[in-house]
């Protein structure tokens, strides 16, 4: 397993050309994967930026989760967010210098745009153009970067942010799981930070589990998520969101009531996040949380993989916003949820 990651920087260490060129051409060699996630600063260091605060988060404020899939609309996104109040986002699938995403900083300027703070960690040094559908859309273009990863974005200043490993890396480096030009170097990962609130402080963390797993897969993945969380935040109130890619739902035709109240057998993630003392049942509604591109040919039934679970708080008032503009237009593949948060 990676070492959990501390080093904060104002701005990433970028891979160039070079380097991502030379790591396809090893593609499919663990000990060059190795190499690469140990020494490119990328992978081993946090972006943050922080607004000045102007006051201390109250006892209740609202948190969302969102998949924003590459974030190909950012300034639609933000209007999304803004629309549902949220004053916390946990953004999973951002990216960074990627053809497919116009070679945006998508978290810089989503969080631009909303006047907020944001940290953001790399999940992947992407060393194709994405999927099938995105390399056939960016076919003669190139990264200038190449980063996707996760974010929490804040109305208020972030502190304590670390970059918490999920496995070792180099599943999609050494294998191509989907056998769609996908080469990645780096794994899974959540990123945690905290928030000064009049109750106290409020650990917040955005995670994206393994798409390829299985549910005991992720039970690991959340297992080694929780003991991180342990190790450098103690007992503490905290929030947790994201995809977790909770496929076995679908699978076995799992029923909305029974998702949110015995989702144990099916899923045993939620077992782990109950002996840590977190809780779903009010943080979320057990709706489908994705929707199918419009240029999907794909039958396949939509899901639920997006969660909020809580610890030391309350949740009520869950919800799950289409994320379409006004107008009906896409933004993602997965919906914008979220839920009010608020100490005893």
């Amino acid at each position: 397993m990676r070492s959990i990651v501390r080093t904060v920087t104002s701005n990433l260490v970028l891979p160039n050309m070079a380097e991502r060129l030379e790591a396809t051409r090893r593609w499919g060699n663990q000990q060059a994967h190795d190499h690469y996630q140990a020494q490119w600063p990328c992978l081993n260091s946090i972006e943050l930026q922080n607004q000045p605060a102007t006051e201390t988060a109250p006892r209740t404020l609202m948190i969302s989760a969102w998949n924003i899939e590459r974030c190909k609309h950012i300034a639609e996104s933000a209007d999304l967010i803004r629309r549902v109040g949220a004053d916390i986002v946990l953004a999973s699938e951002m990216d960074l210098g990627m053809a497919r995403s116009g070679q945006h900083h998508t978290t810089r300027e989503l969080a631009s745009q909303l006047d907020y703070s944001y940290a953001f960690a790399v999940e992947f040094v992407e060393l194709g153009l994405g999927d099938a559908r995105e390399t056939a859309d960016c076919d003669g273009l190139g990264n200038l970067h190449g980063l996707h990863g996760n974010a929490i974005l804040s109305r208020w200043p972030l502190r304590n942010v670390v970059l918490l490993p999920l496995d070792a890396g180099g599943y999609w480096f050494v294998q191509a799981p989907k056998n769609d030009g996908q080469y990645r170097v780096g794994g899974r990962m959540a990123i945690a930070a905290q928030i000064d609130t009049l109750a106290g402080p409020l650990t917040l963390v955005c995670t994206h589990y393994e798409s390829e797993s299985d549910a005991d897969g992720r039970a690991l993945q959340t297992q080694t998520l929780l003991d991180g969380l342990d190790t450098i935040y103690g007992n503490t109130p905290a929030v947790i969101g994201g995809d977790l890619n909770t496929n076995a739902f679908m699978s076995t035709g799992t029923s909305p009531d029974d998702m949110l109240n015995r989702p144990n057998s099916i899923e045993p993630s939620f077992t782990h996040f109950e002996k840590h003392g977190f809780d779903w049942r009010n943080a979320n509604t057990g709706r489908v949380t994705t929707r199918l591109n419009p240029d999907s040919t794909s039958s396949v039934p939509l899901k639920t993989l997006d969660w909020l679970f809580v610890r030391g708080i309350s949740a009520y008032e869950p919800f799950v916003t289409p994320a379409l503009t006004p107008n009906g237009e896409y933004l993602s593949d997965h919906e914008l949820i979220g839920t009010q948060i608020r100490y005893a």
